[in-house]
């Protein structure tokens, strides 16, 4: 079978038909995505606290894409927005990631190291009455 990019392009902008054989594994993987991103979100780890403050940005942005995602697959539009809807959800998380959180991450050092020159306050020991 010869590739013809007439019927991709042709594909790639009709209406997402709900009798295709990639609707419902389309839906499935929304639920599947859906509940590993709860699944990720409430796994409790020790993270710096600058990621601990991104990590519900980061949640509430999925949950919102992959909600949208399932309008759209509801909608049955066309292909090319889903592909640009999911360029929107990685770019966002791509800022979030690299351009946002190394700063906050970096002042959370700086402030670690800092802390570590200063002598803690020894505990005062109570004293007993005879």
């Amino acid at each position: 079978m010869p590739f013809d990019p007439a019927h991709f392009v042709e594909r790639f902008f009709s209406p997402f038909n709900s009798e295709s054989r990639f609707y419902w594994p389309a839906v499935v993987a929304v639920g599947v995505a859906l509940v590993a991103n709860i699944l990720w979100y409430n796994w409790r780890v020790r993270l710096a606290p600058a990621e601990n403050a991104l990590k519900p940005w980061a949640f509430w942005i999925n949950v919102v894409f992959l909600i949208w995602l399932l309008v759209l697959l509801i909608a049955k539009t066309p292909f090319w927005i889903f592909t640009l809807s999911v360029v929107v959800n990685i770019a966002a998380l791509a800022y979030m990631y690299l351009f946002y959180l190394p700063p906050q991450e970096a002042a959370w050092e700086r402030e670690q190291r800092r802390r570590a020159y200063f002598p803690k306050p020894e505990r005062r020991r109570k004293r007993r009455r005879r």
